[in-house]
């Protein structure tokens, strides 16, 4: 049981997270985490998940405030929208998520359905973070 669930988990971790260049200080603290023995439980694993997910999460708020300081105030109005749809799109997508793994038998599924909210948000992070480079690439 436990090494399916980490073989699942590095399957997720390396599709979300192989493609970088460099890794990120958050998914650098996530393998940490995740390779702990005192984390090798579904709630150990799901908690460092979790936990990063907080962390992306802050990480996009800071860099939304960020962003919307760079942009002129029609793209700062388009912006809004997209975020608020994106974040309507994220809730959707995790209501989803989580009544398909939790319909699942085992409690394997419970780290799997907490990955999406952290893909979901890493990903729109990274999107921000371009936004903001190529905005700056000249400052």
């Amino acid at each position: 049981m436990k090494l399916t669930l980490t073989a699942i988990l590095f399957c997720l971790l390396n599709l979300a997270f192989g493609q970088t260049e460099k890794e990120h200080p958050i998914d650098i603290d996530l393998q940490k985490c995740l390779d702990s023995n005192e984390n090798y439980t579904t709630k150990g694993m799901t908690d460092c998940v979790v936990r990063s997910t907080e962390k992306w999460d802050e990480e996009l708020n800071k860099n939304y405030q960020e962003l919307l300081t760079l942009m002129t105030a029609e793209q700062t109005d388009k912006l809004k929208i997209a975020q608020r749809k994106w974040v309507e799109y994220r809730d959707k997508e995790i209501e989803f998520s989580n009544q398909l793994y939790y319909d699942m038998q085992g409690t394997m599924w419970t780290p799997v359905a907490a990955q999406t909210k952290l893909d979901l948000t890493r990903k729109r992070t990274i999107e921000i973070e371009s936004y903001i480079a190529n905005l700056t690439i000249d400052k």
